[in-house]
């Protein structure tokens, strides 16, 4: 017989934990000495137990490392998923108390798969990944700065700080390629990914980091994963127009740009572009099926030939 699962809502502040557990309510700081007092109260449990918090920008990460030594069972959801159910279910208040409160409720609901504890590597990657694409977004927006500004002594310094963000960049990008260098299993992933003509360097460590469930997904779940399936909008006799919606942003964005590139050297996808071209698609539409045909791609488990060969799109990570 199964053994019932008992959840646990937590919701996640900057200084401090609301745990929600069979009506009763607990607050604890949110450092190590109330993990602590948390792990140690949850451990009173005679029936196992799952936790279930919501990604609360960064705050909840010190949690999660402590729950992950403590063999803790949790889940990280998204926000929107719990706020939708708590409005489901008639909730419209909100409390810290309250979140606590509906995030247990939907679990038991619910009932989601613990969310996989990363590697050290992986974990260190995926802050590596988003710090170069963070310096990024600022390089851009300094660099337009400086084509507005007519001040010899202000464009002096846009230029020193322009200079600065491109060697820390420099610097991001050769983290970047030792971490997956020196982990066996990136390696092997991003070789196979930058096999596909289109994929470079950059955006293989952005699936890496961003996408450490390559592998474990069909194509279907990885171009929803990367917010690139297209959602059905039928009611009746209405078919509506298809779009895509949710998923990762940070994917999406890399895969398209990828896309723009494979649509002009990879053969197969060139292929496949021009065709849904000719048949009046639009340039945007027709580069996001290339995106989402590299990202089913990227994820299949079930083939070990070459990727995109053979008129193929799918191998094995």
């Amino acid at each position: 017989m199964k053994q019932s699962v008992v959840y646990i809502g937590i919701d996640v502040a900057k200084t401090h934990l609301d745990v929600a557990w069979a009506g009763t309510f607990r607050r604890w700081p949110n450092e190590r000495s109330g993990h602590a007092a948390l792990v140690r109260w949850i451990k009173q449990s005679a029936t196992p137990v799952q936790l279930i918090c919501e990604a609360s920008g960064g705050y909840e990460q010190a949690l999660l490392e402590s729950l992950e030594k403590s063999e803790v069972k949790v889940t990280l959801v998204q926000a929107v998923r719990v706020r939708q159910y708590a409005r489901a279910a008639g909730i419209l208040a909100k409390t810290d108390r309250i979140d606590a409160k509906v995030l247990a409720a939907f679990g038991s609901a619910m009932q989601p798969q613990p969310t996989p504890p990363l590697s050290a590597e992986q974990k260190r990657l995926r802050q590596y990944e988003a710090q170069r694409r963070h310096l990024s977004r600022i390089l851009v927006a300094e660099e337009n700065r400086l084509a507005q500004l007519s001040c010899a002594e202000l464009r002096s310094l846009s230029r020193c700080l322009i200079s600065k963000i491109k060697t820390q960049i420099k610097t991001l990008d050769r983290g970047i390629s030792d971490l997956i260098a020196q982990d066996q299993t990136l390696c092997i992933k991003a070789q196979k990914l930058t096999a596909i003509s289109g994929v470079g360097v950059r955006t293989a460590a952005l699936l890496l980091a961003q996408m450490p469930e390559l592998g474990q997904l069909n194509r279907r779940q990885a171009a929803a994963l990367a917010g690139l399936a297209p959602f059905n909008r039928d009611s009746g006799s209405l078919r509506g127009k298809r779009a895509i919606f949710g998923g990762r942003p940070a994917l999406r964005s890399g895969l398209y740009m990828a896309a723009l590139s494979a649509a002009r050297f990879n053969p197969i996808l060139s292929n496949f572009y021009q065709r849904l071209r000719a048949k009046g698609k639009p340039t945007n539409r027709s580069h996001r099926s290339d995106a989402k045909t590299t990202a089913r791609a990227q994820s299949h488990p079930h083939h070990s030939h070459s990727p995109l060969e053979n008129n193929t799109v799918t191998y094995d990570i």
